[in-house]
C-alpha cells in the first residue's frame, strides 16, 4: 500500500491545509522529525543503551511533509513500520481506535529490523486524557490486553488503566504487542519538549510529574524498552 493512501488524523483548528502544526507538541516533532532528526535521533539514542548498542539506522517514517504529515494508528501504523503482516494479530490484541502516535520509525541493525514508537507531549497536563470511551465489548478487549502487559511489566494489577493515564497505558501495551506477540524489536520514547513558547516547562517540572504517571500507573521500576527523553525548542522558534 502506498503511504500517501494511508488514512492520516487532521484537525484545520491546529494544522494549515498541508498538515503542518501551528504550535504545541505536534509542531514540534513534526520539526525535529523533518528538520531536525538527527537531534532527535541522538537524544533516543543517548537515552536507550539497548538500541544504542545495535547501532541502529533509524529511518523516520511519521510524520513527514511529503505524506501531509499523517499520523498513523490501527493496521495503518503496521503498514508504516513495514510489519503489515500481523494485521490480524493486532485485530485480536486491540480494537479498533487505538492509538494514533506522533511520530513513528523503522530501524535497521545487522540482519534486524524494528521500531520506535513515539508519544511527544509540549506540558505536563498532557499525560492525562478523559479516560477509556471504548464500548463493553471492546473494553473486554482491551482489559485483556492490559492483563498480559502488567504482568509483563510487573505493574500493580490494581492500578487503573482506564481513567486520566488511559493513553499512556495503551502505548504501553502496543510496545508489549510488538516485543511479545510478533516478536517486532521495539522502544517507546515519550519526548518531552521544554520551552515551549505557549507553554513552558523546564525539565525541573516534568521530572516529578512523570514520576507520579509512573507510580499511578503501578510501575515500581521504569518500564523496559521504553524512555524519556528532552528536547529543547528555544533556539527553533519560527
Amino acid at each position: 500500500m502506498n503511504m500517501n493512501t494511508l488514512i492520516k488524523t487532521n484537525s484545520s483548528q491546529r494544522v494549515d491545509s498541508k498538515g503542518r502544526a501551528y504550535a504545541g507538541s505536534q509542531r514540534w516533532i513534526q520539526e525535529f522529525v523533518c528538520q531536525r532528526a538527527d537531534l532527535l535521533n541522538n537524544a533516543i539514542l543517548q537515552a536507550l543503551p539497548s538500541l544504542s548498542v545495535l547501532n541502529p539506522g533509524i529511518d523516520w517514517v511519521s510524520p513527514l511533509e511529503a505524506d501531509g504529515f499523517a499520523e498513523y494508528y490501527d493496521e495503518r501504523f503496521l503498514v508504516a513500520l513495514g510489519v503489515d503482516q500481523y494485521k490480524q494479530q493486532l485485530r485480536t490484541f486491540w480494537p479498533r481506535r487505538g492509538p494514533h502516535w506522533d511520530a513513528l520509525a523503522r530501524i535497521h541493525f545487522g540482519n534486524g529490523v524494528g521500531a520506535i514508537l513515539v508519544e511527544a507531549k509540549s506540558y505536563p497536563a498532557e499525560l492525562l486524557g478523559s479516560g477509556c470511551q471504548a464500548s463493553p465489548r471492546s473494553r473486554a478487549q482491551i482489559e485483556t490486553a492490559f492483563c498480559q502487559t502488567k504482568r509483563w511489566l510487573g505493574a500493580d494489577p490494581t492500578a487503573d488503566w482506564y481513567g486520566p493515564l488511559y493513553q499512556s497505558a495503551n502505548r504501553l501495551a502496543h510496545l508489549y504487542f510488538l516485543r511479545e506477540i510478533i516478536k517486532v524489536p521495539a522502544w517507546l520514547v515519550h519526548v518531552c519538549f521544554v520551552a515551549d513558547p505557549r507553554t513552558p516547562t523546564p525539565v525541573d517540572a516534568w521530572r516529578p510529574a512523570l514520576a507520579v504517571a509512573e507510580k499511578q500507573l503501578g510501575l515500581s521500576v521504569p518500564p523496559p524498552f521504553a524512555t524519556t527523553v528532552f528536547l529543547s525548542v528555544e533556539n527553533h522558534y519560527a
